[in-house]
């Protein structure tokens, strides 16, 4: 599989999920969503994966990453047009129902395909070529996003996000000539290991370290995306400035992952992580300070430096703690416990806002960080990961 491929379309991918993400809010009070609903409504987005990650995964390990890629772009894409497709309350949920189904599996087939390549700096440059483009779909999506909202409505826009997804669809269809059959692990048998999900914390005595920073950078990405537009919006900004900053926030992910190879050679994986969450949570604890756009926008940026170290640094941790051919499996209980995370925070969050409000909720999360950063650490040999065998 080339490997300029899956970045591509995850950037056609992501840019179409992230697109809609800070239209969703705005769209639910367009309807006459509360402001503790939204916390539900943001949740079903991680629903059905928060069940089916770990199967999907072990489903990889034994046939490849190909038709997973094809089939996350295409629900994708149908799963954000339903706005325009139904309207109303129903087609919002069911939006984020569908989408976030389908990303999950994309992402998850994409993170695998990373995955393979040595241990090592060479594992950690592919990942960030993944990453990066994950990183710029982030920032180009609210970029259309915002300014689709203010001029063309909000359900209009999700039908064009959704056709921007389906680029992805179409830039890894041509892989399913190239598919061949992936090999069954070494005694012959299916590997039954997505039936008992827990047994992945049994791999590595540090791999919980390595699920607890993914969960930390999930936490500080979604629930910005999610109660930013509702503060900006006190604020007195448009729906295409909100755009505008979220992209800005994105861009410090962007340029991170230009440092990141250096910034680990030189200071340390653990470091580097660390430092990371606790930047974007006193970013957060700086947020409800101010309701100036301007230091919104540097605050955002700030962010996204840390947010966007830690997400790419996260999957490689994950990987180098695996046994070589249970990567999907772990990266499948990976992405349930992110969507566990996804679908319990949203919601307790949503519930705190009834009596914190905006500017509480970014406190409540900045400590969060900054409290969670302690337990991050894993000796650097620990990460001693076998080279992958080959995929499809």
């Amino acid at each position: 599989m080339s490997l300029p491929i899956v970045p591509t379309a995850s950037f056609f991918l992501v840019a179409g999920v992230m697109g809609t993400r800070p239209l969703v809010p705005l769209l639910a009070i367009e309807l006459g969503i509360g402001v503790a609903e939204i916390g539900v409504l943001v949740a079903v987005f991680a629903m059905i994966p928060l069940l089916a990650a770990a199967v999907a995964g072990s489903w990889m390990d034994r046939h490849g990453v190909v038709r997973p890629l094809l089939l996350g772009a295409i629900v994708t894409a149908l799963g954000l047009a339903l706005p325009f497709a139904l309207g109303g309350r129903v087609g919002l949920y069911l939006s984020q129902l569908v989408a976030g189904t389908g990303f999950t599996l994309f992402i998850l087939a994409a993170q695998k395909h990373s995955g393979r390549a040595a241990p090592g700096l060479s594992r950690e440059r592919s990942v960030a070529v993944f990453s990066m483009g994950v990183a710029l779909g982030s920032l180009a999506g609210p970029l259309l996003g915002g300014p689709g909202g203010d001029h063309l409505g909000y359900a209009t826009t999700f039908a064009i996000l959704g056709g921007v997804a389906l680029v992805a669809a179409s830039l890894v269809l041509p892989l399913m000539a190239g598919m061949r059959p992936t090999p069954l692990p070494q005694n012959g048998e299916p590997d039954k290991s997505g039936h008992n999900p827990l047994r992945v914390f049994g791999y590595n005595k540090y791999m919980a370290r390595a699920f607890l920073v993914s969960s930390l950078i999930l936490i500080g990405k979604d629930m910005y995306v999610a109660y930013f537009p509702l503060y900006a919006v006190q604020a007195g900004m448009t729906a295409s400035w909100i755009g505008i900053v979220v992209a800005m926030h994105n861009v410090g992910g962007v340029i991170m992952r230009f440092f990141m190879v250096s910034l680990v050679i030189r200071f340390g994986k653990n470091l580097v992580i660390i430092t990371s969450v606790i930047g974007a949570g006193v970013c957060y604890l700086l947020l409800p300070l101010t309701r100036d756009p301007l230091a919104l926008a540097a605050i955002s940026i700030a962010m996204g430096f840390g947010l966007g170290l830690g997400q790419p640094l996260s999957i490689t941790r994950t990987i180098n703690l695996s046994p070589p051919h249970k990567v999907g499996e772990v990266l499948g209980i990976r992405l349930a416990c992110n969507r566990l995370t996804q679908f319990v925070t949203p919601l307790a969050i949503g519930g705190a806002s009834i009596f914190a409000g905006v500017s509480g909720i970014f406190f409540l999360i900045g400590a969060v960080l900054v409290a969670g950063a302690a337990r991050l650490k894993v000796p650097a040999e620990a990460e001693s990961a076998a080279p992958l065998r080959p995929d499809d």
